[in-house]
């Protein structure tokens, strides 16, 4: 749990936590937290971003970026890229959370009144795209991540990432444009 605490952000809890442990590894592990701490930061933002970009809303992304690092955490020493395993991991996440959510709305009514509704466009139209659209277009202006990144991070040929996302942005146009 403190594990999870620190890679989250919440320092000073997971330091509470720790210095409360009887363990002969309490000490170190409160050592390795602290270092962690610097390191971690930046990454946790940056995939907190990713996911509120996919999911739109901020406690769901911060669940999903929790559970991602719980699953790195797990698999840190046979992971050759944390930060790419992360990445997907956090797509993953975030898609799983988009499904359930569908599932939920297919069983609430339509709200009465869908004109009391604020929302964006463009938005609206990203969400319509196909998920392999949807998470590519993250990726490249969320986490303005090159071709070749973004390939790496989901497992396709850069040719697959270029015209993906030429595809996206030319079915966005075509949605947006009044």
């Amino acid at each position: 749990r403190a594990v999870c605490l620190a890679l989250l952000g919440d320092w000073q809890r997971a330091i509470a936590l720790w210095e409360r442990l009887d363990e002969p590894e309490a000490e170190h592990n409160l050592g390795q937290i602290r270092l962690a701490r610097g390191r971690h930061l930046p990454v946790v933002a940056e995939m907190v971003r990713l996911a509120t970009a996919l999911v739109d809303r901020t406690e769901e992304a911060e669940e999903v970026v929790q559970e991602a690092f719980a699953q790195v955490y797990l698999r840190y020493r046979v992971v050759t890229n944390p930060v790419g395993y992360l990445r997907v991991i956090v797509l993953n996440g975030c898609r799983k959370v988009l499904r359930r959510r569908a599932v939920a709305r297919r069983w609430r009514p339509e709200p009465e009144d869908p004109a009391a509704l604020g929302f964006d466009h463009v938005l609206d139209a990203v969400r319509r795209l196909p998920d392999r659209q949807r998470r590519m277009i993250a990726l490249r202006y969320q986490l303005q991540l090159t071709d070749s990144e973004i390939a790496e991070t989901l497992g396709v040929p850069v040719g697959t990432v270029k015209s993906t996302i030429h595809r996206a942005l030319a079915r966005l146009r075509t949605e947006v444009t009044p």
